[in-house]
């Protein structure tokens, strides 16, 4: 299963990829995949985990928000 994260890009993009890189890397956490899309004219992050309990530590931190699990 993974579990996926949405989070909204708001102000600097290369600054909040660095944060979210970061708070990965302290975490030692492994996403899936880290990719950007447009979502009703917005911008978000749309992040995989294989754990939920690492998504959901992650969309707390980061504001954002677990879509629920998908099937690998």
């Amino acid at each position: 299963m993974l579990y996926i994260v949405e989070i909204p890009i708001d102000g600097d993009l290369t600054s909040r990829m660095s944060q979210m890189r970061t708070w990965l890397d302290h975490q030692r956490c492994e996403p899936g995949a880290f990719r950007s899309t447009s979502i009703g004219g917005r911008k978000v992050f749309r992040v995989e985990f294989i754990v939920e309990a690492e998504a959901r530590a992650f969309a707390q931190v980061f504001g954002g928000r677990v879509l629920g699990a998908a099937a690998a």
